[in-house]
């Protein structure tokens, strides 16, 4: 049985039953684990270099499911088969997980479901894929090792409308607020205090900042 972190137990929570791939796979733990337990029918494991692609083969073999789970050396969404309906890109920048997406943006044609858990930018990525054909269906918040991820879910659907602010924290964290959304933004908050106790910051620096405490009180109030 794979033992799966917090953050990889969220993603496979979100996982629909269908053919999913995971882009940058690592150590494969999370495809396998779901096949494992036969929540998706079918899977691919992709790696772009040659050390981390061997030792998810290594994983593959040894987990006993190389018959259901394809490892692939690959270019991010590349070699995609149209069978594949469900994407994971966790553990990745924003700006790489766009950049994969845009790549090669005809893949995500067949394409109902992407997963996202990017560890930075994370208001890029939801610009992007919710312009590319995709809504917002499910957020979460996890904390692992110290620090808030940021798990968003996306199904194909008509496109939706969202605010710069829906963007920046989330159309459904921010109308949930959970103990970690909270958690998050009132850290930024006593951040900011410890910053404007500087009496040598220029004014116009001062203002935006009082202006965003004051954004972040309102949104965690």
């Amino acid at each position: 049985m794979v033992h799966l972190s917090e953050r990889l137990k969220c993603i496979y929570d979100m996982v629909p039953y269908a053919v999913c791939a995971d882009v940058g796979a690592d150590h494969g733990k999370l495809i396998i684990s779901l096949v494992e337990n036969d929540r998706i029918p079918k899977g691919y494991a992709i790696e772009n270099k040659n050390g981390p692609y061997n030792r998810l083969l290594k994983a593959i073999i040894d987990s006993g499911y190389i018959e259901r789970i394809v490892p692939l050396l690959s270019d991010g969404i590349r070699d995609l088969p149209p069978s594949v309906k469900t994407i994971v890109l966790a553990g990745l920048g924003g700006n790489l997980i766009n950049q994969i997406l845009k790549k090669h943006i005809e893949k995500l044609f067949n394409v109902d479901t992407i997963i996202v858990d990017a560890h930075t930018n994370v208001k890029s990525v939801r610009q992007f894929i919710s312009q590319n054909g995709f809504i917002i269906a499910e957020e979460r918040m996890v904390k692992e090792d110290g620090v808030i991820y940021e798990i968003v879910k996306f199904i194909r659907a008509q496109r939706a409308i969202y605010s710069d602010e829906d963007l920046e924290f989330g159309p459904k964290l921010s109308e949930e607020k959970c103990a970690l959304f909270k958690e998050k933004y009132q850290n930024r908050i006593n951040q900011i205090e410890s910053i404007l106790k500087n009496d040598k910051l220029p004014h116009s620096r001062i203002i935006k900042l009082e202006e965003e405490k004051n954004k972040l009180r309102n949104l965690i109030s």
